[in-house]
């Protein structure tokens, strides 16, 4: 990172550090009379991240005195089977952060509040970025306010492409395998992507769209191309390794931190890692396949339960994070968030990292598209992918498999 680079993140994580702790984490005693909110999240993952979610809930106490927000954070592998038993019990929150792709499934469920009357005319909602406006959709309808945003890039290491001869990062298909070959040597891999569970299918998406296919496409010339290209960074070229198959995002990160992984494809969660580290890395868009480059669109939304008793007041809370810059910067830089909307795109407040516009810029095809029963999706695809990495089926074989279980899941 530039030395430039580091004074604007230094300055940045003053700031946030004295809005936080200016803030602080407790929370009031309820007021007589008062309106109590429950509150679902996973944005404990760092004490940071913790702090924030904290920080913003009291600063919004604080200038509602009626109001309380109980907020309870939830260990992310846990987090799906506890909301399906808050389902069953009839106690969903009024409030949570979901995963976008999960958006679907509970709409299907009917417990969430169809937000559609409100979102569309709420003044900000043309400013959200296509992509990110479509993930909180389903059906045609409005059923979360993006939260967390964010993408994949591919991210490499400027000091073995230096050592390499390589000046620039790949922009092509072609591109991308020759440089991983080149920069793979004795205990290190050319690139690193997750392809474990769902990481894998996360990851094998923008290789299909890159190569003008789609999910309802598959069995078709661009899932086989897509296979086939992943399958000869593994297994001809051995520029990705077989590992990738245990490899969640973490693992990956963990490689390419420790230097044995020149490139990976990952998302700006890897950035705290990288800088701690002292890393020289960049951020670059996905090579681009026959019809271009295409990432998707992750992260979080704010939903609310439909039967919950206080839906204006918790429409009020989640309007109020969103639309307020000074609360979306602030979880931009301890959430590792990008900018989601056209009027804060170029925002100098969410330049919590100098890279922060080449992930930004990556925000292109929204993964909620496939509907309800998308984890049966998830697992079709990463089925087929894992076969073709593991040597167990040829592309076309894996592909046309996974057609015929993908059909009556997208019907």
């Amino acid at each position: 990172m530039s030395s430039s680079g580091k004074g604007v993140r230094a300055l940045l994580t003053a700031v946030l550090l004295a809005a936080v702790a200016a803030c602080g984490g407790a929370t009031s005693p309820e007021p007589t009379g008062s309106v109590t909110l429950t509150w679902w999240d996973y944005l404990d993952h760092s004490p940071m991240a913790d702090q924030a979610v904290d920080a913003l809930v009291k600063r919004y106490q604080d200038g509602h005195p009626g109001v309380q927000i109980r907020r309870t954070a939830i260990p992310r592998a846990e987090f799906a089977a506890k909301l399906d038993e808050a389902i069953a019990a009839g106690t969903f929150p009024d409030i949570a952060a979901v995963d976008v792709a999960a958006l679907p499934r509970l709409a299907a469920q009917d417990v969430l509040a169809d937000l559609t009357p409100r979102f569309s005319s709420w003044e900000v909602k043309d400013l959200y970025l296509g992509p990110v406006r479509d993930s909180v959709q389903h059906d045609g309808k409005f059923y979360g306010v993006p939260l967390r945003t964010s993408t994949t890039a591919l991210l490499y290491n400027r000091d073995l492409f230096t050592a390499a001869g390589i000046g620039t990062a790949p922009r092509t298909w072609d591109e991308l395998r020759a440089t991983a070959r080149a920069l793979t040597a004795e205990g290190r891999s050319g690139l690193c992507f997750a392809a474990a569970g769902d990481d894998l299918t996360a990851n094998f998406l923008p290789f299909l769209w890159q190569a003008g296919g789609d999910v309802k496409d598959i069995g078709g010339d661009a899932s086989v191309r897509a296979l086939s290209f992943v399958d000869g960074l593994v297994n001809a070229d051995r520029s990705a390794p077989a590992d990738v198959l245990r490899w969640s995002n973490s693992d990956v990160e963990r490689e390419f931190v420790e230097g044995r992984c020149a490139m990976m494809i990952n998302g700006p969660v890897a950035v705290p890692a990288m800088n701690q580290a002292g890393l020289d890395w960049v951020a670059a868009p996905l090579p681009a396949g026959e019809a271009g480059s295409a990432a998707r669109v992750g992260g979080e939304a704010w939903v609310l339960g439909r039967r919950g008793q206080h839906g204006d007041r918790a429409w009020d809370v989640v309007r109020w994070l969103a639309e307020e810059r000074g609360n979306a910067t602030e979880f931009g830089a301890w959430l590792t968030a990008l900018p989601n909307r056209s009027d804060t795109i170029d925002d100098i407040g969410w330049r919590w990292d100098p890279n922060v516009p080449a992930f930004a810029g990556q925000l292109t095809r929204a993964r909620p598209a496939y509907g309800a029963r998308y984890p049966e999706v998830s697992e079709a695809i990463s089925t087929m992918a894992r076969q073709v990495l593991g040597g167990e089926r040829s592309a076309a074989d894996a592909a046309g498999d996974a057609r015929t279980r993908l059909e009556p899941l997208l019907r």
